[in-house]
Order: structure tokens, then sequence, then C-alpha cells
């Protein structure tokens, strides 16, 4: 059964989404500090670096935007631009921004730039097959459609009016950007609500909030959804138990099952990530106890990726095997796992230092 869990205090908003009481996805969005992620701008070149086919964008905040393109368009110092920020500010850079606007639906995403259709990986066979024939035939002319995981089952009228509904959305898009002048927001995704009906409703789902405004809007975009007013005197949180484990997401260091830890280390560039096996002994030989542990912290990580929403490059240290076919299990299994993540995560090889590279699209919305 699926639950999903909302916390409004102040002017943050949590959402967390249990499946079969397991914490499976958490959100968080703030009024003091939104995410950028997926905003569409009408920017304003700053500089543009030929040699880099890159480009620094003002889009009205502290810091620029970095935008870089394969093609060989060059731009000019003062050109506006419409662009959609795909990566959030990091440290010392800015967000960085794509030409390649993508429009998520219930069902589809629509694609207003790329001549592109696809289909989710988690729709297979002759299922795949006739999806994909049918964003073929509705896609408009030089655009493009993704299809999602929901639309797996659906007709052509479900698919044409989630179509239509995100055309409407990119023509007023369109509409304010040939109106305002730079710099300028188009167009933000960061409402919550909308984005739990739109990415995570079912016809199943069970939704418990805490606060009378957020529950009325619930009630008003998901009329048919079973959706329930928590007025117990105890946290929300803490009354399905999940304090501890929101908690965990912003801890450095975490405990495996049976003693070991892993320890997240996120920077510029990358997150790194260490395994070692603490008090984690084994009862068994040496060997065995390493792979173990491994096993142990490969789902934890792969978790915790999703929980975080960590993206980019992810290097796991996970600690030294010495036998070649625990190795291939502990590989064969974070592929395993990783096929269970939403977002496109790719386990892509051990290198000869033993060190595992995962690369993980985090998400748009």
């Amino acid at each position: 059964m699926k639950k999903i869990i909302v916390s409004h205090k102040g002017n943050e908003t949590c959402a967390a989404v249990l499946i079969d009481n397991e914490l499976e996805t958490f959100y968080n969005s703030s009024v003091d500090n939104p995410r950028l992620v997926g905003n569409i701008y009408k920017g304003r070149v700053q500089n543009f670096l030929p040699g880099m086919r890159a480009s620094f964008i003002d889009i009205g905040r502290d810091k620029n935007v970095f935008l870089q393109t394969n093609s060989p368009q060059k731009f000019s110092a003062g050109q506006s631009v419409l662009i959609q920020i795909e990566k959030d500010a990091s440290g010392l850079k800015g967000a960085r921004a794509t030409l390649n606007v993508s429009l998520p639906g219930r069902t589809l995403i629509f694609l207003p730039t790329l001549n592109y259709v696809g289909v989710s990986n988690k729709i297979q066979g002759n299922e795949r097959e006739r999806l994909h024939a049918l964003a073929k035939k509705i896609r408009p002319k030089g655009a493009g459609l993704i299809v999602r995981t929901a639309a797996e089952g659906c007709d052509e009228n479900i698919l044409l009016k989630d179509l239509n509904e995100l055309q409407k959305i990119w023509e007023k898009i369109s509409e304010r950007y040939s109106k305002r002048k730079p710099p300028a927001l188009l167009y933000s995704d960061n409402d919550l609500i909308e984005k739990i009906i739109r990415d995570e409703f079912t016809a199943d789902v069970e939704i418990v909030v805490d606060n009378l405004k957020i529950y009325r809007r619930f009630t008003e975009l998901a009329p048919d959804a079973k959706i329930i007013l928590h007025e117990d005197s105890a946290q929300i949180f803490e009354s399905f138990d999940l304090t501890k484990e929101i908690s965990n997401l912003n801890k450095r260091e975490l405990t495996l099952p049976g003693g070991g830890q892993i320890v997240f280390d996120k920077t510029e560039a990358l997150t790194a990530v260490d395994v070692n096996t603490g008090k984690f002994i084994g009862r068994t030989d040496f060997d065995e106890t390493i792979l173990k542990t491994n096993l142990e912290a490969a789902e934890l990580i792969l978790k915790q990726l999703k929980l975080r929403d960590i993206g980019g490059i992810i290097i796991v240290d996970f600690i030294d095997m010495e036998i070649d076919a625990h190795k291939k299990i502990l590989m064969n299994f974070l592929r395993e796992k990783a096929q269970l993540d939403r977002n496109k995560t790719k386990i892509v090889d051990m290198t000869p230092l033993g060190l595992v590279e995962i690369t993980r699209h985090s998400s748009r919305r």
C-alpha cells in the first residue's frame, strides 16, 4: 500500500512517500530556499566562451547560470535566451542550464524543442511498443515526447488530454518570453503539492496531512483520493515512526545493519562514499564478512541516493574483495537494485582500484 505523509511547518513543506510502510521518496520544499531545477527563464547572456561552447546567463539571481551546448551555436553578450535549469547551484558553482526544455505531465514529458520519442525503461514488451507507436502518432510536428511509467495501460485519449495541457503551458511560456524583458522567470516548478499529485498519485494512495490549508489543496487537486487530516497531538512524522530515518538524510555517517558504516562526502565535482566494516566482524570467514558488509552498504547507498536525490557522478569505495566471484555478486546486486530507481541510475563499472562508478540523474521534478 502506498501512503504519502505531508507536513507543513512555517515556510517548509515536507512529504514522505511510503510503500508498504517503507520510506521510498522524500520531498522538501522551502519558501526561503526554493529549488531552481525545472524553472524556465528568459535570460540575458553575460559572456560567451567559444572555446568551451559555453555561456554565463543572467537570470536575475546572485549567480549567473552556466550554459554549455554541443552545437556550434554562438551567443553574444546582451542576447536573450530561453533556458531551463537542470542542476541547482553548488558551492562556488552557479546553477546549470539547458536549451532543451522538458515539461512533465502525469503520463508524458513534453519536449517542445526536441524531435524525439522515448518510453520509460520501466515499461517493457508489447506495451512498450504500443506506447511508443502511440507517442509517435500524437506528438506535435518538430516536438518530442517521453512516455512516463504512469502511462502504462492508458489509451490515446488519456495521453492526448495530458499533451494538450502541456502544450497550453508551453504556449503561455512562449507568450511570456515574447513580452517580458530579461532576466525574467517564465515558469516555476516549485509547487510541491502539484508535484506529488503529478508524480506520486495512484488509485490506491492514502494521503495524510497535518495542515488544514494543505489538506484543502489536496482535496481540490485530487477529489477522488483518500485524504486524511492528521489531528493527533504527536508530530506527524513521529506518528509514522519516520523521524529517525528522515534525520538520517542529513548525516554524513550511517551505520549498516551488521555494524559496518558508510560515509558520504559531497564535492562540487562528485559524491564520494566510503564503506568500512566498523564493528562488524562476522561469524564466518573474513571474505564472507567483507561481501556481506559490501552488500548491506550497496543496498543502503542506493536507497540514500534516491532519498537525498543525489545526482551526477558517485564514486563508492567498497571494502576490498580478493575473490572475483564476490566482486561479480556485488556488481550484479548493484545493477539489479539500481533498476528500482525511478531516476536513471547506471552502475558504470569497478575500476582497477576497486572503486565503483555510478551515474544518476537527479530529480528534475
